[in-house]
């Protein structure tokens, strides 16, 4: 239940990467096969044909295992797309040497996979794909004539001024984008501060009536004393009516940080206090009812609830909503006196830095400016009720789990000798 930041945006870059390397293998062993073609049947060259078949067929098939993987969302590490690289490498010189071709220009295509992995992939994963580059161009020397030589330092010239060049104007990239990302951060945490300080002179400013009218009645007490009757008791009542505005305000304020006084708290039914806010909430948003899967252990169950554990769960499906639409669920299950809410969906899951520090402030999982104070909310008013929340990322999405705390004893069935 999160919304993307930068780490979920570079593991999608990564699987659009994947679907990207996909594609060009399949046109690239296209066109393998059709320059294989027309050099046996239109130049006439004597090639051995099963033995380049077997190559193109043995790089079709890893293409398709590659294509089925990433058809399955399944998260490429970086390591792994410089692995797909570096057999496109080595079957493109086995078929260059194959075609007999070993000291041609033919050579040079060796550059293509290399300025892939270059863009691509990491400084780290890309220069083993320099090497093993330079490795397959010297082989192909070795196995091809002598006046083959000097295509070596050319290569390795060529490909190490084009690996240097890349890499250098990446790190340029990524630094600038580094220091966009920081002006981005300090602006939207800027701006969350200076929304809490407006809450904070909000509060200020509605407590100053109240608070006057409180301090102008004390003063004439003190400077005339106590007046007698009907006076005395209109001052009183004045005093309490500004009094319990005072801690209405406070009340309000504290409630929209997630710190409501507990004083209106109260023992409901578990069960039907967690279905009730849930139908709430669908109702609000005007979709489908949350399936909700019911441990038949929780009848009878009560526990403590104020208004802010059901800002706390609207913010929490919410969120989890937003990450998945339409893919929400929920189950109740009870643990000897607690009960567990664990509210899913089908999303990307949480990023590690919402994993790492559950509820910090400002740590979002959204990209959008503004937030990150969604999480902290809703754990702050649940801890407030006595409960727990926790995060966690499971194999079809994310989860939070909470645990309230039961007002009853759990059931237990009665001894044998004490039934009739």
């Amino acid at each position: 239940m999160h919304r993307p930041d930068p780490s979920d945006s570079e593991t999608r870059a990564l699987r659009e990467t994947g679907r990207l390397l996909v594609q060009i293998r399949w046109l690239a062993i296209a066109g393998q096969i059709a320059a294989t073609v027309f050099a046996a049947r239109v130049l006439g060259l004597d090639l051995p044909l099963a033995r380049m078949a077997l190559v193109i067929a043995g790089l079709g098939g890893f293409n398709l295992i590659i294509a089925l993987a990433v058809r399955r969302d399944a998260r490429l590490p970086d390591a792994v797309l410089a692995l797909q690289l570096g057999i496109d490498t080595l079957t493109l010189a086995a078929l260059i040497a194959l075609a007999g071709a070993a000291a041609s220009p033919l050579s040079m295509l060796l550059l293509v996979p290399l300025l892939l992995a270059l863009s691509l992939c990491t400084p780290r994963s890309a220069l083993p794909i320099h090497a093993l580059a330079n490795l397959c161009v010297a082989a192909l020397v070795v196995l091809g004539p002598v006046t083959g030589a000097a295509l070596v330092p050319a290569f390795g010239l060529a490909s190490t001024l084009m690996a240097w060049f890349v890499l250098r104007l990446r790190l340029t990239v990524a630094a600038r984008d580094r220091a966009i990302e920081e002006l981005r951060r300090a602006k939207v945490e800027a701006d969350q501060l200076a929304g809490l300080g407006l809450l904070a002179s909000g509060m200020a400013h509605e407590l100053g009536t109240p608070l006057t009218t409180l301090a102008v009645t004390l003063d004439d007490w003190a400077e005339v004393g106590l007046p007698e009757g009907a006076a005395r008791q209109k001052d009183l009542e004045t005093m309490v009516a500004q009094t319990r505005r005072c801690r209405a305000i406070v009340t309000r304020t504290l409630q929209a940080a997630g710190r409501e006084r507990l004083e209106t708290a109260a023992a409901v039914p578990a069960e039907a206090e967690i279905r009730r806010i849930l139908a709430l909430w669908s109702g609000a948003r005007g979709r489908a009812r949350v399936p909700v899967q019911s441990d038949p252990g929780l009848r009878g169950g009560q526990m403590l609830s104020a208004s802010i554990l059901e800002a706390a769960l609207i913010n929490l499906l919410d969120n989890a909503e937003s990450a998945a639409p339409g893919t929400v669920t929920a189950m109740l299950a009870r643990a000897g006196n607690r009960l567990i809410l664990r509210l899913a969906d089908r999303g990307p899951g949480f990023p590690d830095r919402v994993l790492s520090q559950p509820g910090t402030p400002f740590a979002s999982g959204t990209g959008a400016p503004g937030r990150g104070l969604g999480l902290f909310l809703a754990r702050n008013a649940i801890h407030r009720l006595g409960g727990r929340m926790r995060l966690r990322n499971t194999a079809t999405g994310a989860e939070v789990e909470i645990a309230f705390p039961l007002l009853d004893r759990p059931q237990t069935e009665e001894p044998a000798d004490a039934r009739p």
